[in-house]
């Protein structure tokens, strides 16, 4: 069944997006001739926006819909590690529910691609996991899932290499770690763990690494060899990698190299509490850099909304971005599909008021409406939706 959006504005023009079985079928310049007997929405001038990716976040690890927890400034990791479970353990909803509520908050925000790293130790077992496979199940039509089993106590220091093989068979997607060197106090040794389990499973890699100075550029220029030595070009990914951010240009720009020659990822979740990667730097030198929201209202921070467009104007006041083309350039690091709507692909988008594409990465505007598939999946205006399926009878 075809169905029709009239008036988008994308550029300076107005077009109607015709799409079936959830790609777009026909592109062409509104002359309003769209009859009100037709499967149609009507855009009123709304801005074309593509969905967006989120690469970094934690599903099962906020606190929306729970009283509020205090939080105090810890002065070392493992103290920190302790204070998260303590405060996970006194949440009073599941895993599966907190889930389910992030994920729709990140839907109606037009994110339609995340990968979520999932908490697993032989504490906690398996149980985050279990139940984030079961919710990207549920929302298999809406968002599409990469999963990380992620041993947030650390690989080695939590012994968790058993329970990650566990992980990999139940269908998690990247097998994780965290500060090799900073917190498992064995970079080899964790690194070799890492790798086997990536190449015995036929899965990738991503590691946070919040270790700083050359100790991190030391452990992403081992994780390089690795990813050389297993051959996993282009599935292995850095999280955070602040350490890029504490050397010198030439430092970060040798590193860069091997970085685009390994097809090695840097994900950032764009902090200004603390130095970042150079992206500018090693985006010009064609690494593969893309952003995520990471903490959202959790033990680490109060801050956060899982909105992948407010995180794209962060990225862009922190670098100074303010003119057009920059702002433009700003998508690269949240979205691979095109800025504009192409007959044949996805009909994956969402529509905002806004002047421009540049307009809407400086002002960030609530999303109106948010289309995957070809079909509408939110509305911030329920009466839309509830006036169509009366016309139609849906």
């Amino acid at each position: 069944m075809k169905t029709h959006w009239k008036q988008v504005k994308i550029g300076e023009h107005l077009y109607r997006l015709e799409m079936e079985n959830g790609f777009f079928t026909a592109v062409e310049r509104d002359d309003s001739s769209l009859g009100i007997g037709e499967r149609g929405w009507n855009a009123k001038g709304l801005l074309y926006l593509p969905t967006l990716s989120d690469r970094h976040c934690h599903l099962d690890k906020h606190f929306i819909g729970e009283t509020w927890r205090s939080r105090t400034a810890i002065d070392t990791l493992p103290n920190h590690l302790r204070r998260e479970k303590e405060l996970l353990a006194s949440l009073q909803g599941d895993v599966l529910e907190r889930a389910r509520t992030l994920l729709n908050i990140m839907l109606r925000h037009g994110t339609t691609k995340i990968r979520t790293h999932v908490d697993i130790d032989p504490t906690l077992g398996l149980a985050h996991l279990e139940a984030i496979l079961q919710v990207r199940e549920e929302f298999k039509d809406s968002i599409e899932f990469e999963i990380v089993a992620f041993p947030q106590q650390g690989l080695i220091r939590s012994k968790s290499i058993d329970i990650m093989k566990e992980a990999m068979q139940m269908g998690a997607d990247l097998v994780g770690a965290v500060d090799p060197g900073g917190l498992d106090h064995q970079i080899e040794s964790c690194l070799a763990h890492v790798f086997e389990l990536a190449t015995q499973f036929n899965k990738g890699v991503d590691v946070h690494l919040h270790d700083p100075g050359h100790l991190g550029l030391y452990t992403i220029d081992r994780m390089m060899d690795k990813t050389e030595q297993a051959r996993l070009q282009g599935r292995v990914a850095v999280s955070h990698a602040y350490c890029l951010g504490q050397v010198t240009e030439s430092e970060s720009r040798e590193l860069a190299e091997r970085l685009k020659e390994q097809r090695v990822a840097i994900i950032s979740n764009v902090p200004i509490d603390r130095p970042m990667p150079n992206v500018p730097q090693l985006a010009a030198l064609g690494v593969d850099v893309q952003i995520g929201t990471d903490n959202v209202l959790d033990s680490w921070s109060p801050f956060g909304d899982g909105d992948m467009l407010r995180r794209m104007n962060r990225l862009a006041e922190r670098f100074q971005w303010i003119e057009d083309d920059q702002l433009l350039g700003t998508y690269r690091f949240a979205t691979k599909q095109s800025l504009v709507p192409r007959v044949g692909a996805p009909a994956d988008f969402m529509l905002v008021s806004a002047m421009n594409l540049e307009h809407a990465v400086a002002s960030v505007p609530p999303r109106e409406f948010v289309v995957v598939a070809g079909k509408l999946v939110y509305e911030k205006e329920q009466k839309v939706r509830a006036a169509y399926e009366r016309n139609h009878q849906l």
